[in-house]
């Protein structure tokens, strides 16, 4: 008989096991966005088991269900619980059709044409990115974790096509625009800031890169 995992007993411990089920969450997510396997329900779940079953093990990889609702989230309502499992396979059909639209990286092409080619295939990943995000965040499936689960299913998206990740933790400043970028989709259904956002956090993470390496050239000689 598997043995029961028992939630953390203060608030050190949950810290504790929170990041670290992070940690886990985000070096599956990338393992999982290198490979070649369909991103599939399943898996999404399998990402929110790792986060989740250390720390709170009863809700770890399953959607919210009747009696689970979610107050109002500054501009959205959330589903209530019973409509979670309805609403996100709608998503995940679209999304699973949006995934297999992804131009090919383009090749044979002239310098102007590869370029104009690169920037379409560019701004389709950071439209499917960004609809992701925002799609997750509205449905909310989950009891806990959905702003970061959105933030590790946008990152799935970046790894696999070639981009660097983005920030899975928003605080502060951050965290005001976060929310500024969701409301204005809700309101507007303008993405422009929420794509701004995903754009910056990956540049970030692409100059963090080059100056490891940088630095991990500089020490080798």
């Amino acid at each position: 008989m598997a043995k029961k995992r028992s939630r953390p007993k203060t608030e050190a411990e949950l810290k504790e096991r929170e990041a670290a089920g992070l940690w886990q969450a985000q070096a599956l997510t990338k393992q999982i966005a290198e490979s070649s396997q369909k991103i599939t329900i399943d898996i999404i779940l399998r990402i929110h088991t790792i986060f989740f079953q250390k720390v709170r093990p009863e809700i770890a990889g399953r959607f919210r269900k009747n009696g689970e609702d979610i107050k109002k989230l500054k501009c959205m309502t959330p589903p209530p619980g019973r409509l979670v499992m309805e609403q996100f396979y709608v998503f995940w059909r679209e999304f699973d059709t949006k995934m297999a639209q992804v131009p090919p990286f383009p090749k044979r092409l002239g310098k102007h044409a590869l370029r104009k080619a690169l920037e379409a295939r560019n701004e389709y990943i950071i439209d499917l990115a960004a609809w992701t995000q925002y799609q997750i965040t509205r449905i909310h499936p989950f009891c806990d974790g959905n702003g970061r689960m959105a933030r590790l299913m946008t990152n799935l998206i970046l790894y696999r096509f070639g981009f660097q990740p983005t920030d899975i933790r928003y605080e502060g400043e951050n965290k005001a625009h976060y929310l500024d970028a969701l409301c204005a989709i809700d309101y507007e259904d303008d993405y422009r800031a929420l794509k701004h956002l995903i754009y910056k956090g990956s540049l970030a993470s692409y100059q963090k890169l080059i100056e490891r390496q940088r630095s991990v050239r500089h020490n080798s000689r």
